[in-house]
């Protein structure tokens, strides 16, 4: 397996949320699509470590991941382009307006299985994949603040 300097020199993971939403759901956005980015990429978070009395300290995430901010309708124009590009690795998960509506996995789930694409709404995604191709889809938008 690569060390980690190795994969944050090719590789990047940020997170884009929509940024006129309240700090609330953009928190929430930023943990849901968090969770989904550690349970999926193997290498990203560390191993368990101690403190000086023994103390084990749960692994935490080994790469930067900044939060960038934009518009749902960028957020939603960007994702179309990258997954327009088709490459195989290249990770991109959405957080969309009805899965924060959804009280239910399950009613997310019957909720998108009727809905068109062009009706969903990104309040926010997370992408890891190419240093290269993230910067360029992303180099314009800032951090959120």
């Amino acid at each position: 397996m690569e060390d980690i300097q190795t994969i944050n020199d090719v590789k990047k993971c940020v997170l884009i949320i929509d940024n006129t939403q309240p700090v609330g759901i953009i928190a929430n956005t930023a943990s849901v699509l968090s969770i989904t980015l550690g349970r999926n990429i193997n290498s990203i978070v560390g191993k368990h470590i101690y403190d000086k009395r023994g103390g084990e300290h749960l692994g935490i995430t080994q790469m930067p991941i900044p939060i960038l901010g934009t518009s749902s309708e960028k957020i939603k124009e960007i994702r179309q382009q990258l997954v327009s590009l088709d490459l195989e690795n290249l990770m991109i998960v959405g957080f969309t307006n009805i899965a924060q509506k959804s009280k239910t996995y399950d009613h997310y789930e019957a909720t998108m299985l009727t809905t068109d694409e062009s009706d969903i709404c990104y309040i926010g995604i997370a992408i890891y994949g190419d240093k290269k191709v993230i910067n360029k889809a992303t180099g314009n938008l800032s951090l959120i603040r």
